[in-house]
């Protein structure tokens, strides 16, 4: 009975999806500046080989070397807009080593644009609302005069 519990135990894991480990990180820079970064920190920082790559599509696949073994992964680059500015989501996935290699990826990645590029374009701020009050020192969203007061008709008497 035990080994028939244990035989069941074992179908039931490899049955199993595995977790598909992944990271993903937003950037406020535009995708041609993301996609040659991230292309360039893969190839010569990390030594890693490009098996595949599609611009017009988003992606690369590359094969991480570590402990003598290349391990398989790929960057997908999502174009997005984040507060009236073009940015770019990218998606890391080494999925046979843990995800903290992913995060220490994107890490670099962040670090490398801003060392490049500078710092991230900044988001635009949206208008104030009809009855909001600027910022100091900013003028009014509204720079139309407001309109003149028209004088009281008197009423009408009630019979």
């Amino acid at each position: 009975m035990r080994i028939g519990l244990a035989i069941a135990c074992v179908l039931v894991l490899l049955a199993a999806d595995p977790a598909q480990a992944r990271r993903e990180q937003s950037f406020r820079y535009p995708f041609a500046r993301v996609w040659s970064a991230a292309l360039r920190m893969m190839r010569v920082d990390y030594e890693s080989p490009i098996t595949e790559k599609d611009i017009e599509s988003g992606y690369f696949l590359f094969a991480y070397p570590q402990n003598g073994k290349e391990n398989p992964g790929s960057v997908e680059l999502v174009r997005t807009m984040e507060g009236g500015v073009e940015s770019v989501r990218v998606v890391m996935q080494v999925p046979a080593l843990p995800n903290y290699v992913e995060q220490m990826m994107l890490d670099r990645l962040k670090r490398k644009l801003n060392e490049e590029f500078g710092d991230p374009t900044p988001t635009k701020k949206p208008k104030p609302e009809e009855g909001e009050q600027p910022e100091p020192g900013q003028p009014p969203a509204n720079d139309k005069a407001p309109a003149p007061q028209q004088p009281k008709q008197p009423a009408a008497p009630q019979p």
